[in-house]
C-alpha cells in the first residue's frame, strides 16, 4: 500500500460491554475491541452498560419524570462519536436478560 502523505482523521468509538457482571466475557470482547482501535489510531470511549442504566421504557414516567439518567447518558455519548460498539450476551437466539 502507497501512502498519500495525507493524514486520516482520527474516528471517535464508544465501545461498551452489554453485561452488568463484572468480568463478563463481554466486559474482556469490549477491552480488546477498545485496544484494537486505539492501537489503530481510534479514539476510544469505553464503557460499562451499568453507566447507561434505566428501567424499562413506560411513557407514563416518561411524561411525568422525562427520560432516565442513564438514557441520557448513553444518547450523549452516541452523539459524541463517529462509530460504537457493542459486546453483547445472547441466549438462546433471543435478547439477553440484565445479567
Amino acid at each position: 500500500m502507497v501512502s498519500s502523505g495525507a493524514s486520516r482523521p482520527t474516528i471517535s468509538v464508544l465501545v461498551f460491554a452489554a453485561s452488568l457482571r463484572q468480568g463478563s466475557l463481554n466486559g474482556v470482547l469490549a477491552a480488546l475491541a477498545a485496544r484494537t482501535i486505539s492501537a489503530n489510531g481510534g479514539e476510544v470511549d469505553l464503557a460499562s452498560m451499568a453507566e447507561f442504566d434505566a428501567p424499562s421504557f413506560n411513557a407514563d414516567i416518561q411524561s411525568a419524570a422525562g427520560l432516565p439518567a442513564g438514557a441520557l447518558e448513553l444518547q450523549r455519548r452516541l452523539a459524541a462519536c463517529d462509530a460504537f460498539v457493542i459486546c453483547s450476551p445472547e441466549y438462546n437466539v433471543s435478547m439477553p436478560g440484565g445479567g
